[in-house]
C-alpha cells in the first residue's frame, strides 16, 4: 500500500512551511504506516556549553520528538498541518554528544480527533543507546 506522502513530500513541506527544522536541520529519512524516521545533522550551534564532548541540547531533542510524531502523523493522513501539538512529556535519559541524531517516531493510536505517538532519539549509528524518549498527542483538524 501506498503512502499518501513521500520522504521528498515531507522535506519540501518542512523547508516551505517549519523553517525551524532548516534552523535546526532537522531532516525526514524514511517513512512507513505510522512511523518516521527524522535526522538532525550535527551543528554546533545547538551544543550546550562548557564540554569538550559537544553535548546536545535539550531543545533539538525536543523539536526531533515534535517533528517525527507529527510526520509520523502524514503517513496516515497526508500532510495534515493543523495537526496540532497538544502535550509532549520528554525524558532525556543519557547525553548525547558528537554526532548526528536520529528520532524514530511511531503512532500508537490515531483517532477521529486525537493521534497519540512516541518517539525514541538515539544517537546515529547506536540504534540501541536511546538518548531521549518523548510521548504526544496531537489535536487533529476538525472537519
Amino acid at each position: 500500500m501506498a503512502l499518501p506522502v513521500t520522504v521528498d513530500e515531507v522535506n519540501r513541506y518542512m523547508a516551505s512551511d517549519l523553517p525551524f527544522c532548516g534552523s535546526f536541520g532537522i531532516t525526514c529519512e524514511a517513512l512507513s504506516e505510522g512511523r518516521s524516521v527524522v535526522r538532525w545533522h550535527h551543528d554546533r550551534r545547538w551544543i550546550r556549553p562548557g564540554g569538550e564532548l559537544e553535548f546536545v541540547s535539550g531543545p533539538v531533542m525536543m523539536a526531533m520528538a515534535d517533528v517525527g510524531i507529527y510526520v509520523a502523523i502524514f503517513t496516515l493522513a497526508g500532510i495534515t498541518p493543523l495537526a496540532l501539538t497538544n502535550e509532549l512529556k520528554m525524558n532525556f535519559l543519557r547525553p548525547a554528544y558528537g554526532r548526528d541524531l536520529l528520532c524514530i517516531s511511531r503512532i500508537v493510536k490515531a483517532g477521529r480527533r486525537v493521534a497519540y505517538g512516541t518517539a525514541d532519539v538515539v544517537q546515529d549509528g547506536e540504534p540501541d543507546r536511546i538518548v531521549a524518549q518523548a510521548s504526544s498527542s496531537y489535536v487533529m483538524p476538525g472537519e
